[in-house]
């Protein structure tokens, strides 16, 4: 820390200090200096304390000074300072991310009215700006179109009603919602083939709102006494943006000159940047190539170069102007392959090297975690101008060839395989099968990624902050602040999880842990929120180092197969439980969310809920049913949302796939109806993907378990998800053109020739009619058993099947010797009766637990049987994983199938 910061820390300290003991500066113009280092360092939490004891203070001093009312307290010159600071606690209170989100906007409209948002008299510039950013982010949060159009009407209100106050603020940001407005007009019309003339009237609007200060702010200028500092700073980069907005970008390159841009704080950099960047992706720009030189760059492009400089300015460029984030949904193993897929497709058309954040859930954080170390390790071995598309793909084909050796070791017997292990979850205190699954990831999945990582020590949530190799003070990166300038993004990785105690979204990152603001509605949801923690404010040092993989393994503990992941002493007379992040949110799209992705890449693999003919009325099957159908009805919920945020442009793009895609079914008609449906059978069987609907119908069945896969197995769910992949960028490339955009969805290379994946050869086996050969009807059979948890071997190998029936029959053939053996001993003396009375009893202490009072001995008794379940389960486990798993693995190899005949 240099001694500039250190002095600054000292002083925030200070501050805080003051706060806490409700010590409010008497003078107005020590509220702001410390309002302005609170801002500078982000708390604004902080400040708002600061901010509600100075606004008590100066109540209690305008009641006792005002003399001649005015009709609004806040049009009283001498109230001028309070207004200030309400103005302030709205800004610092919409920006307080430790605030759910719709309670945070709702209190600073609030703070706003209060001082005249809503009066036609109010010509406060400020006010009314203020109000345009708090409306604007409520559309970039929730998506809703009415919230963009307030926003519009504060902001037009702030420049019309006192223009030289506003310099400028207001009218920009209102010719930029008139862009965007004018740009979703222009969509709709050229998708439906017609022209808009509401998107003329829009685009005519910007430009006379632009025309306007391009004349009056130059004036209001040379008139202002202050000509440096933040009072020209602002104006000037204004009048940048309205001559960029008008096309005349040698003015814009000017006046950014004169601001002296290159030379300003990087947030105030990049706010200009990213501003300017969606200007002109709305004037139909189309961004330049990796491979253009810089002198054939359109002159829009080479004025964004005088806030960065060139060589960042390509970086930043090329790297778009949304921020992307990948979400991997839950689905056991069966999603962690179909992700791989998809993840193949994505490093060919080099989407993940622009990935800022990545979002995960139960098998997508199992892969997730796995993929991120491999990523972590390339940006912290490379610099930015030194890593490629090419790097992404070896890192997915690396991932794909270590995660399935991993999984077909079985990870979930495993747990099962160790007697001290076995004993440890018998009798260990908040350690449980749970926490064993999150080791064996570490041992069998992230222990493989060749880093710098030692080898048998526990991976923990801190060490996967990323320190990007030439990036200056990489010790505290902050992606946030900082990914905008490179092109080979650093990733914020967010592991979800639900919690059994409050309900809420439990997630974990690699600088907190906990439940975030934006789970909760405020409106309806009262329950406890557990805030999230900084590690290194844990009470425990196992918390401070929370190991990697029992993040992972609370991701995934699906409720009924796997015990809760149990965290004790971290918050006060309360232990967490958590269970499977799907709970909550199976596609972890909040997640990205929650991080400001304007642009989702979502891969959807979860058990989507199927038919039943017949459901079955018992109680237990109800109940599972039901609970299916509310996790299907919240999916298509999210999915709904998402298209609503697409249409009102608070999302720049939506890719979004799933293993049932074109496998809709058409509606039954009842008995002896007249006018029926055409049948399904009528359909081509292939695929727009190139897949056999038979054969994607067996895919999307596959088991949602974390036992061994076959290569069959998962080379089909990789092929499944690398083709509807490219099916559907091709799709949105069609749709993007139709729209009359330039360039590529999103900036991607859409046509870009596959790789040499392990699974490609599994293709055309996949595009084949049933019954073509020996070799599509043996993928079907295996694609068929993979639906199954139990007896999968059995099914498919038989030599397996004779060997275990013969096994079977000399174990019967002996149990019957021996009691033929004996039947003259005195264990025949035992009569029919008496063993009726041993099976009653017997039965009783199962199912009547009152009766072990009875039992002097019944305490000593469950340790034996918990010894006895312990090792049979450890004998069990091993015979599977060394006899019944090597069948299954080696009738699964894709060069078995492969060399049958045609």
């Amino acid at each position: 820390m240099t001694p500039e910061s250190s002095q600054k820390q000292n002083s925030l300290t200070e501050i805080k200090k003051l706060i806490q003991n409700q010590i409010c500066p008497d003078e107005i113009h020590q509220v702001k200096s410390h309002v302005d280092i609170l801002k500078k360092n982000l708390e604004f939490y902080w400040a708002c304390k600061l901010l509600n004891l100075a606004r008590d203070k100066q109540h209690t001093l305008r009641e006792q000074q005002e003399k001649a009312p005015v009709k609004e307290w806040w049009q009283n010159e001498a109230a001028q300072d309070e207004v200030w600071i309400i103005q302030q606690l709205a800004l610092c209170t919409y920006k307080n991310e430790g605030l759910p989100p719709r309670k945070r906007l709702n209190q600073a409209t609030i703070f706003l009215e209060e001082i005249g948002l809503r009066s036609p008299e109010n010509v406060n510039a400020e006010t009314l700006g203020l109000g345009g950013a708090v409306y604007k982010r409520k559309w970039q949060k929730f998506g809703q179109l009415e919230d963009l159009y307030e926003s519009l009407s504060f902001y037009r209100a702030a420049f019309e009603r006192n223009r030289q106050q506003d310099m400028g603020y207001g009218g920009a940001n209102a010719a930029f919602i008139l862009d965007l407005l004018a740009n979703r007009a222009n969509s709709i019309a050229r998708r439906n083939g017609t022209s808009s003339s509401e998107a003329q009237h829009l685009q005519r609007q910007a430009k006379d709102l632009r025309q306007q200060m391009a004349e009056q702010i130059p004036a209001w200028l040379t008139e202002t006494s202050d000509t440096t500092g933040e009072n020209q700073f602002w104006p000037k980069v204004t009048l940048a943006e309205v001559h960029y907005g008008l096309q005349e970008y040698e003015k814009a390159g000017d006046w950014l000159t004169k601001a002296d841009a290159i030379h300003a704080d990087n947030w105030k950099k990049q706010t200009l940047f990213a501003q300017f960047l969606h200007i002109g992706r709305l004037q139909g720009l189309a961004t330049p190539k990796e491979s253009d030189h810089f002198s054939d760059w359109h002159p829009a492009w080479q004025t964004l170069a005088l806030i960065v400089g060139e060589e960042y300015a390509r970086r930043a460029i090329l790297s778009g102007w949304s921020k992307v984030g990948l979400a991997l949904s839950g689905g056991g193993f069966r999603a962690s392959f179909f992700h791989l897929g998809v993840m193949a497709r994505l490093a060919e058309i080099d989407a993940l090297r622009g990935v800022e954040a990545l979002s995960t859930v139960s098998g997508g954080s199992i892969l997730g975690a796995h993929y991120y170390l491999e990523v972590q390790n390339c940006l912290q071995t490379k610099q930015d101008n030194e890593i490629t598309r090419e790097d992404y793909i070896e890192i997915v084909r690396r991932v794909q060839e270590k995660f399935l050796e991993g999984v077909q070791t079985n990870i979930k017997m495993q747990t099962f395989a160790g007697l001290r292990d076995n004993l440890n979850v018998f009798f260990g205190k908040n350690y449980s099968r749970s926490h064993r699954l999150g080791e064996f990831y570490e041992s069998e999945l992230y222990q493989k990624v060749a880093d710098s990582h030692a080898n048998g020590t526990p991976r923990t949530m801190p060490e996967l902050l990323v320190k990007p190799k030439g990036e200056s003070g990489s010790n505290s990166f902050k992606p946030k602040f900082s990914n905008w300038l490179r092109q080979a993004k650093v990733p914020v990785m967010v592991i979800n999880s639900t919690s059994l105690n409050s309900g809420h979204n439990w997630q974990f990152t690699a600088r907190t842990m906990g439940e975030p603001p934006s789970s909760i509605s405020g409106e309806i949801d009262n329950n406890e929120r557990y805030r999230q923690i900084h590690y290194e404010d844990a009470p425990t040092k196992d918390l401070q180092n929370y190991r990697l993989g029992h993040a992972v393994a609370a991701s995934a503990c699906v409720p009924g197969l796997f015990e809760p992941l149990t965290i004790a002493g971290l918050y006060d007379e309360r232990t967490l439980r958590l269970v499977d992040g799907g709970v909550h949110d199976n596609q972890g799209i909040a997640g990205l969310l929650d991080e400001g992705c304007t642009r989702i890449l979502c891969s959807d693999a979860c058990g989507q809920m199927g038919d039943v003919t017949n459901p079955s009325d018992a109680p237990p099957s109800v109940l599972m049913r039901a609970s299916s159908i509310l996790q299907d009805r919240v999916r298509e919920a999210q999915h709904q949302d998402l298209r609503c945020r697409l249409d009102s442009r608070a999302l720049d793009g939506l890719f979004f796939v799933h293993t049932r895609k074109e496998l809709e079914a058409a509606p039954l008609d009842w008995i002896n109806c007249q006018d029926p449906q055409s049948p399904t059978d009528t359909r081509e069987s292939l695929t727009s993907y190139g897949i056999d609907r038979e054969l994607q119908e067996k895919i999307a069945g596959i088991r949602t378990d974390l036992d061994a896969f076959t290569e069959v197995e998962a080379y089909a769910l990789m092929a499944s998800g690398y083709q509807i992949t490219k099916r559907e960028f091709e799709l949105l490339q069609a749709q993007h053109r139709k729209d009359g955009n330039p360039g590529t969805w999103g900036g991607y290379d859409i046509d870009a020739n596959g790789t040499d994946w392990p699974f490609r050869p599994l293709e055309p086996l996949l595009a084949m009619k049933p019954g073509a050969n020996a070799q599509r009807n043996d993928l079907s059979l295996q694609l068929h058993v993979a639906r199954k948890i139990f007896f999968k071997t059995w099914d498919v190998s038989l030599t397996y099947k004779i060997l275990t029936s013969l096994a079977l029959l000399l174990v019967l053939t002996g149990l019957l010797g021996l009691i033929w053996s004996v039947r003259n001993d005195v264990v025949s003396t035992i009569t029919w009766g008496g063993l009726l009375i041993a099976i009653i009893l017997f039965g009783a202490t199962l199912f009547m637990p009152m009766l072990q009072w009875l039992k002097p001995s019944g305490q000593a008794k469950s340790w034996l049987i918990k010894f006895a379940i312990a090792g049979l389960g450890c004998i069990l486990a091993n015979i599977h994983l060394y006899l019944v798993d090597r069948w299954f693995l080696a009738r699964g190899k894709l060069d078995r199938l492969l060399k049958l005949k045609p």
